[in-house]
Parts: C-alpha cells; sequence; structure tokens
C-alpha cells in the first residue's frame, strides 16, 4: 500500500487513548503507545519509527538503507496515529474533525507529508530510530488545517498603537489544567472571555491561541506576555472541561479591558501556568 494510503487509512481509523502529561515538564504530553508526544510550550508534535535490518539483503550497506527507510515508515504512521490524538478543545481531539470533514483531512494529511526528519540514528542492536516532527502553529501548523472549524470566521479588530497591558498571564499553576490547541477563559458566571470569540484568525493560526510556560520566570520572558503583562489568578478549572479555566468577575472584566484598549486577546497574547503550585 502507497505511503499516502496508509496514512489515509489510519487518520480515519486509528483509536487512541489521550496523551498523559509527563511528571517533569507538565507542557509536554506523551501518548500511551509511546509513538509521539506533543510539546505545547515549544509548539510541535513529534513521532518515533523503528526499523530493523531485514535478514534477505544483498549487502550490510543495502541492509542498513533498508532498516532506515522502514523507520521512516514506521514514524509517518505513528506521526499519522498520534497527530489524532492531539487535543484541541476540551471535549475534542484532531480524529473528531478528520473524521467529519474531508476537507479538514486531506490538510491533515498534507500536514504530515510536510513532517521534518530532526533525528535519526543506529541502534546498538543495528536497528534504526528515526524522529519526525511537524508544527502546531504557524501556515504549515496543524492549525491551519483546523481553522475554519475552530476559529471564528470573520477578522477581529486589532488595536494598533503601544497601549499596555502589553499581553496575558493567567496563573493556573496547581489546578491540574491540561493544554490544549483551542483553550477557553471562563468568567464566574460561565460567559466565555477567551478562547474563540476574541482571537483574530490571523494571529491565531501563526502563533497559537495560547501559550504554557512553567512557571512565572519563563511567562515573564515570553513575547506574547511582553514588558507589562496583565497577570490574573485563576480560581479553577472550566466548567466542563480540564483545558479550560475561570477567573474571578473582576479580573474578568481588567482582561475585557486591556482587549479593548491594546487588543492583548485579538493578537493571542495570551500565556497560561500550568503545573504543580508553586513553581
Amino acid at each position: 500500500m502507497k505511503l499516502h494510503a496508509a496514512i489515509c487509512l489510519l487518520l480515519m481509523l486509528a483509536s487512541l487513548s489521550a496523551p498523559s502529561l509527563a511528571a517533569d515538564n507538565p507542557a509536554v504530553e506523551k501518548f500511551e503507545s509511546g509513538n509521539g508526544w506533543v510539546n505545547w510550550e515549544r509548539q510541535v508534535l513529534k513521532a518515533v519509527g523503528h526499523g530493523v535490518l531485514p535478514g534477505d539483503a544483498e549487502s550490510e550497506a543495502q541492509a542498513a538503507l533498508m532498516a532506515r527507510a522502514a523507520a521512516i515508515a514506521d514514524a509517518y504512521r505513528n506521526l499519522a496515529s498520534v497527530t489524532n490524538g492531539v487535543r484541541v478543545t476540551g471535549e475534542t481531539y484532531v480524529k473528531n474533525f478528520v473524521t467529519k470533514s474531508d476537507e479538514v483531512r486531506l490538510k491533515v494529511e498534507g500536514f504530515i507529508h510536510g513532517a521534518e526528519i530532526i533525528s535519526e540514528k543506529q541502534l546498538p542492536d543495528r536497528s534504526f530510530e528515526v524522529i519526525l516532527q511537524v508544527p502546531l502553529v504557524g501556515r504549515n501548523g496543524l492549525i491551519s488545517g483546523l481553522a475554519p472549524e475552530i476559529l471564528p470566521g470573520g477578522r477581529q479588530p486589532v488595536p494598533e498603537g503601544n497601549q499596555k497591558p502589553t499581553g496575558l498571564i493567567v496563573d493556573a499553576l496547581g489546578l491540574s489544567v491540561k493544554p490544549a490547541m483551542s483553550p477557553k477563559i471562563y468568567d464566574e458566571g460561565g460567559k466565555e472571555v477567551y478562547g474563540t470569540v476574541a482571537v483574530s484568525p490571523d494571529y491565531a493560526i501563526e502563533v497559537g491561541i495560547a501559550a504554557y510556560p512553567r512557571n512565572m520566570a519563563q511567562a515573564l520572558k515570553s513575547p506574547r506576555a511582553g514588558s507589562q503583562p496583565l497577570i490574573v489568578k485563576a480560581l479553577r478549572r472550566g466548567p466542563k472541561f480540564a483545558t479550560d479555566v475561570v477567573v474571578n468577575n473582576a479580573d474578568a472584566d481588567r482582561i475585557r479591558e486591556a482587549d479593548r484598549a491594546a487588543g492583548i486577546l485579538a493578537r493571542c497574547s495570551v500565556c497560561i501556568l500550568i503545573g504543580p503550585a508553586g513553581k
């Protein structure tokens, strides 16, 4: 079966468990299959493949080439599989959009075909290991293919100028918040403050809807936060999903006012701190 046909089949039929957060870095989610992981901090998805030396090769050199080719093919298969398990919102994964839209499926297939080999090596047992990487954001990133489904159709106005604040940092440490491609921030009444209603599609595709620093020091260095970020403390996780956060009504009003003044939400200038408390 040709590689693109195999990828298409895997995208439609693969069944995955949700990825789990790594204990040492809450911004990295590893899939239970062990074949891939998402780094939400760097906004990339990686998959690993392995190939063993065949027994019917005519020479050692040919065997090595065949093992490498098998590792690359395996990595592409695994990438197609783990892509399905990337969390988009609190209740949806990429596979939910792939199975209902041929347009999304074709875009995701193209996304997978554009993967970059970032590591390849021969292991002590002489088998080969190859790691592929694809971006989550940017015009060639996964979010670009999902944009029609998760982002507002119209262009949001982005105020110009140097008004302050320059960005938003939401401290959700200790709340077991999980990262996603399209997280949401709510006020205490359940009204959406940020997520899909405020972002500019162009900015969201280019940089992603939110960044996930591991601590305040890291967040303050983020270009999203800028020199004078608005910092708020999350009250709890979202009303339904662990990917969303709730802020108190006063902070929600401060966020909305900051967006009216400086367009911080429209520019996706949002950092959400995740991980254990006290970091």
